[in-house]
C-alpha cells in the first residue's frame, strides 16, 4: 500500500466515524468496529466487542442534548501490513453538551476484513493537564 492509499483509507474512515457520531447513529458508528474490537474510553473504561460498544453508545447519545459536532483529524498513520493500519490523531467535539474546548487524542488500529476497513482497537485520552515541560 502506498502512503497516499493509507492516508485516503484513514481519512475516509475518520470522516465516516465523525458523520455517524454527528447524526448520533449508534448503529452506524458501531458498524465501523470489528466484532471483537477493544475500546478504551476517555474515562479509562475498557469496552470489549461491537455489541457492548453499540449499547453504551446508544445510552450516551440519549443523554446528549443540543447540537453536536465531532471532527477527527488524523495526524499520523502507517500501514503495518496490507491489512492493518495504525493511526493517531485528534478529536474535537463542540456543542452544548461539551465544554468550549473538548479535545481528545486517539490511537486506532484498523483491520481489513472481507474487503472492509474496521476498527479493531481504539484508545482515547484527554491531553495531560500537566504543564508541557517544553514550554519552560
Amino acid at each position: 500500500m502506498t502512503a497516499d492509499e493509507v492516508a485516503s483509507i484513514t481519512r475516509a474512515f475518520e470522516d465516516d466515524y465523525a458523520a455517524a457520531f454527528n447524526r448520533r447513529d449508534a448503529e452506524a458508528l458501531a458498524a465501523l468496529f470489528d466484532e471483537n474490537a477493544t475500546i478504551v474510553t476517555e474515562f479509562g473504561d475498557i469496552v470489549q466487542g461491537r455489541a457492548a460498544f453499540a449499547s453504551g453508545l446508544a445510552r450516551a447519545f440519549e443523554r446528549m442534548t443540543g447540537d453536536i459536532a465531532l471532527e477527527n483529524t488524523p495526524s499520523h498513520f502507517e500501514a503495518i501490513t496490507g491489512d492493518v493500519i495504525v493511526s493517531h490523531g485528534i478529536s474535537r467535539r463542540r456543542g452544548a453538551y461539551f465544554p468550549a474546548e473538548d479535545r481528545l487524542t486517539f490511537t486506532r488500529v484498523l483491520v481489513r476484513r472481507d474487503g472492509r476497513w474496521r476498527l479493531a482497537a481504539n484508545h482515547v485520552s484527554e491531553p495531560s493537564s500537566r504543564p508541557d515541560p517544553r514550554a519552560h
